[in-house]
């Protein structure tokens, strides 16, 4: 449980609510699209598709963290 504000409610639970959905219905998605692609046997969009399915899982899943490493990357390329 987190902490209450000052209405005795913060939205941090409906906040995880709403993440837990999207990302199951992200990964319906993929399976579904993935199984299409491999089976009509186009190996480089199934790639492409998987390595974009990482990127937006990791921010579905894990937004501070890919937000530091978007950051790191762009500081390290743009200084």
């Amino acid at each position: 449980m987190t902490p209450l504000d000052a209405t005795g409610l913060t939205g941090e639970d409906f906040k995880n609510w709403v993440l837990i959905i999207a990302g199951n219905v992200f990964i319906v998605i993929l399976v579904v699209r993935a199984v299409g692609y491999f089976a009509k046997r186009e190996w480089g969009e199934l790639i492409g598709h998987i390595l974009v399915a990482v990127l937006i899982a990791g921010f579905i899943y894990s937004t501070d963290t890919m937000l530091s490493l978007i950051k790191g990357v762009v500081h390290l390329i743009f200084g």
